[in-house]
């Protein structure tokens, strides 16, 4: 015999509990209704943390720490001063540079008939127009300007080539003029 499941309802009534069998179901109906609270809106936080971070690193990267100008107290001397003991060189040694297309270039020095053919030749020439005691009636000083006037279409390579082909020769002024376009 199949024995039927009854259905009782608890109210919170304990005398309708000695109905119930081991079979039975029991539902229980509350007799308060809770009031749910309004679902608040969620604000979704992870794509405001990536553009904050983006903007971090940007910041972090973009960032220039050098440290700003100051003022630099100097004490100037009174009087009118004397005149220098060394005198400024009559003619500086004047090395031009001229783009000849691809990789070649010439080399000219102001004042000399025979342009040097590579920076090697260019290094003796210098060190050649060097007062030393090796060399005591060459016209120029260790100190005297060197000014390299490269073509606005020469190589940097070769305008750094002159410039250590000077520094070789021991020369310890070297300039740069503005380059001709």
């Amino acid at each position: 015999m199949a024995e039927k499941s009854k259905t009782v309802r608890a109210k919170g009534d304990a005398d309708h509990l000695h109905d119930v069998g081991k079979t039975d179901t029991i539902h229980h109906e509350s007799t308060r209704k809770a009031a749910r609270p309004k679902k608040m809106a969620d604000l979704n936080l992870t794509s405001m943390l990536d553009v904050c971070f983006q903007l971090l690193i940007f910041f972090i990267l973009t960032a220039s720490f050098a440290v700003g100008e100051g003022i630099l107290p100097a004490e100037l001397p009174t009087g009118q001063g004397k005149a220098s003991d060394t005198e400024a060189p009559e003619q500086p040694i004047k090395l031009f540079l001229r783009s000849l297309g691809g990789d070649d270039v010439s080399i000219q020095i102001e004042g000399s008939p025979t342009p040097p053919r590579d920076f090697r030749e260019l290094f003796s020439v210098l060190q050649g127009m060097q007062n030393s005691p090796s060399n005591p009636t060459a016209p120029y000083n260790a100190d005297d300007p060197v000014i390299i006037k490269p073509d606005g279409t020469v190589k940097w390579v070769h305008v750094v080539n002159t410039f250590n082909a000077a520094i070789r020769a021991k020369y310890t002024n070297v300039n740069f003029a503005t380059p001709n376009k």
